[in-house]
């Protein structure tokens, strides 16, 4: 193996993946697994992460849970025992007026892209800072940069998520342990497939972004393995943004 490429070699590695069962989460859990790492896949969609994880067997196994619950996370934490990268994924987005959002759809947002995440890397995390090793990598989002109409709450809670990514950095780096987010901009995926599926509005978003494409989930996931390899053995604390330049303006 030439120096390079054992940089990008996760074998032994035991990597942690929410929201992986479709979208960004699952080419990350595809690109780690090629990689040579083995992979922990969670999800509440229990049919769509037997697939995934069958696909990739014997190098996975899987985990249903609701990162809305805290019992769930706890024993997502505990059945997954100590790994070596964590990335905290799954997340998702209720686009409505601000006066005219529910509560419950308000909480949930909070509940599953803030506070989900948070409590699931202290669980992790502990045994990272025990034995002064390990990444974690965050998926937030370019609207904590530029805001969106109608996704006021979504975009609070990735700003949350930087955040977060800095103080964790800054508390764990002492021990050894990388943090870093990944800010996708707007990527094919299943949660945009509305916002991407009018006419006008897949139009106009394009026309916003340099690169001239939206994003893929494999651009986040190459992402995601550089956070994660030992290429990237001196960067922690910082958000990447992934969005073929969409925040320029």
């Amino acid at each position: 193996m030439k120096p390079f490429e054992r940089l990008f070699d996760f074998s032994g590695k035991r990597a942690l993946i929410t929201g992986a069962a479709s979208g960004i989460g699952e080419a990350m859990a595809r690109a780690f697994a090629a990689q040579g790492a083995h992979v922990i896949l969670a999800d509440r969609d229990r049919e769509a992460l037997r697939k995934v994880a069958s696909d990739l067997a014997p190098s996975s196994q899987s985990h249903p849970f609701d990162q809305a619950d805290l019992a769930s996370i706890e024993a997502l934490a505990a059945a997954a025992g100590e790994v070596d990268i964590l990335v905290n994924n799954a997340g998702i987005v209720v686009r409505a007026p601000l006066l005219d959002l529910d509560w419950a759809d308000l909480r949930r947002m909070v509940d599953v892209n803030l506070v989900g995440p948070v409590a699931l890397t202290r669980l992790v995390g502990a045994a990272m800072v025990r034995r002064r090793s390990g990444t974690i990598i965050n998926i937030g989002s370019q609207m904590a940069f530029n805001g969106a109409r109608h996704r006021s709450v979504y975009s609070s809670t990735k700003v949350a998520i930087s955040q977060f990514t800095k103080t964790a950095a800054l508390e764990w780096g002492p021990h050894g342990i990388r943090v870093n987010c990944i800010a996708p901009g707007r990527t094919i995926t299943a949660l945009n497939a509305a916002l991407l599926a009018d006419p006008a509005e897949y139009e106009t978003g394009l026309q916003r972004i340099p690169l001239q494409r939206y994003g893929e989930p494999a651009d986040m996931a190459n992402v995601a393995l550089f956070l994660a390899s030992e290429a990237a053995a001196y960067i922690t604390g910082h958000t990447v943004v992934v969005d073929g330049g969409w925040i320029l303006e």
